[in-house]
């Protein structure tokens, strides 16, 4: 991750993390101080594997009450945070893509932008694939777009295991 460009919060298991659902949970308060008791987990989704060789377990959840959330950002690793509707991600809309090559396997490097009011952001590369994979889970369709993944063997390929909740924040 690199100053400027967006991701969604996560971060490694730290002991005392019952699973992944507690780890984005904890990661998420700490990142953005979202309180766990407004999110409800509805599911983990399939792993992706970071241009940094660490599996990266997306975990989706539910805001129950969108008023009550009062971001307070952890500014030594955020600098904003904003919401794009997710149905964005299964639209041809406002999409590039490069086609490339990855240790050898072929797949798609998205690049969404979303513009809001005079702020303009490029939503990208393993950011773009989670909201990809999570707006097709929750719409219940595939993109309007093809969407080639490299497919690996994980555990092969891991060298850290880390958590990703969805909701995009800017470093």
């Amino acid at each position: 991750m690199h100053v400027g460009e967006v991701a969604l919060p996560g971060g490694k298991a730290e002991e005392g993390d019952a699973d992944d659902a507690a780890t984005a949970l904890r990661e998420s308060k700490e990142e953005i101080g979202l309180d766990p008791a407004l999110v409800t987990i509805v599911t983990s989704l399939e792993h992706f594997l970071s241009k940094h060789l660490l599996v990266v377990v997306p975990v989706v959840g539910i805001l129950s009450d969108i008023q009550a959330f009062k971001p307070a950002l952890n500014v030594a690793e955020v600098d904003e945070i904003f919401d794009v509707p997710l149905e964005m991600f299964l639209k041809d809309e406002n999409r590039t893509s490069d086609e490339l090559e990855w240790m050898g396997q072929p797949f798609t490097l998205h690049h969404f932008t979303y513009e809001k009011g005079n702020d303009k952001y490029i939503i990208w590369g393993l950011t773009a694939g989670i909201l990809i994979h999570a707006a097709s889970v929750v719409y219940q369709r595939q993109p309007d777009f093809p969407d080639k993944r490299a497919q690996f063997n994980l555990p092969k390929y891991s060298k850290e295991c880390c958590s990703m909740p969805s909701g995009p924040v800017k470093h």
